[in-house]
């Protein structure tokens, strides 16, 4: 889908004669089908326990992913942290939030804003004291630099690991040119004349690649399934409040240390046509984080695509450990 929302771009400013290809026009993906239950707005899908560490830490899974993709670094860190796996409602087995009942745009982050109550509540509850708050892949980027940006004084640390600065086109020509013009095109185009009646399967060849995901095919495929066992309106509303972001924006606000682990994805994966937006969503869209934030560090892992704690967990490791730690060195950019 997130291929398929690039390619949709070209089709600003048409008109548009009935339905595009690949939609069903007795679809409606921008609600809850039928005899979907609801949880509650501001409740987080599910929060497991673990680990004996004196630090605490805040993990969160990316869009379409539940807690478990984190099970092996939990393993490992046991003793080191006493870690928080939030699973954001409606990812994996947990129920997803009511939609807004009267219309709005998706810049108002209904869902997301419920996310932050949510965890922000946990923070409280367990007596969390400055927990390193943990993203990896899509989405879940925006939570940790929101959590950030707007509860500095609860937060100690954020590393993002294989995040999204923002929505970034693989093409230029179409890219909005400032926030609103991308709120627009989320409210009036991308939604309504796309995602609104997209077929599953138009949503499942248009969505990241398996690849994307692990150098390994058997993991890689797995964490394909389990994205794509999310509902549609699930995916549609969380990825539309995402698209109506743009945390670059407000890096001069940062006050937490921020670190940004990239995956350097191997050239033969970023050299195949359809990986295009590879580059894009996961390199480009930090260009200029750096020097528009001090306290913004980065990192690219080589020899690894968007799971990094899959493909170099020893790596990675070693990273997290030396910016938690406060032992860490900038250089070399490319580890």
């Amino acid at each position: 889908m997130i291929r398929k929302a690039i390619w949709m771009v070209a089709l600003i400013g048409r008109t548009f004669i009935g339905y595009p290809q690949g939609t069903q026009p007795s679809l409606d993906n921008l609600v809850h089908t039928n005899n979907y239950q609801p949880g509650v707005w501001g409740a987080l899908g599910e929060v497991k326990k673990s680990g004996s560490g004196s630090q605490d830490v805040i993990l969160l899974p990316g869009w379409g992913f539940d807690g478990t993709i984190f099970k092996d670094f939990i393993t490992r860190h046991e003793k080191d942290y006493r870690m928080f796996t939030v699973t954001f409602p409606g990812f994996g087995d947990t129920k997803a939030p009511p939609m807004p009942k009267e219309p709005e745009s998706y810049a108002a982050l209904f869902w997301t804003k419920g996310i932050l109550n949510g965890v922000v509540k946990l923070i409280g509850t367990e007596n969390l004291k400055k927990p390193i708050v943990i993203s990896c892949f899509t989405y879940s980027s925006l939570i940790a630099m929101r959590l950030a940006l707007d509860y500095p004084d609860r937060i100690g640390k954020v590393i993002i690991i294989s995040g999204m600065a923002k929505f970034l086109l693989s093409y230029p020509s179409f890219e909005p040119r400032s926030l609103e013009q991308r709120v627009q095109y989320v409210d009036q185009i991308l939604s309504k004349n796309w995602f609104k009646t997209v077929s599953k399967e138009t949503w499942d060849k248009g969505n990241f690649a398996p690849g994307t995901f692990s150098k390994d095919s058997v993991a890689a495929d797995r964490h394909w399934k389990m994205m794509s066992s999310v509902p549609i309106p699930v995916m549609v509303r969380y990825l539309c409040e995402f698209y109506c972001t743009d945390m670059t924006l407000e890096y001069n606000h940062l006050t937490v240390p921020t670190l940004v682990v990239i995956p350097a994805f191997t050239n033969e994966f970023l050299y195949k046509p359809q990986h295009a937006y590879i580059s894009s969503f996961f390199h480009d869209s930090w260009i200029g984080a750096l020097p528009a934030s001090p306290k913004i560090q980065m990192i690219t892992l080589s020899d690894t695509h968007a799971f990094v704690m899959d493909d170099q967990p020893e790596k990675l490791d070693k990273v997290i450990h030396e910016f938690v730690t406060d032992q860490w060195k900038p250089y070399p950019p490319v580890r």
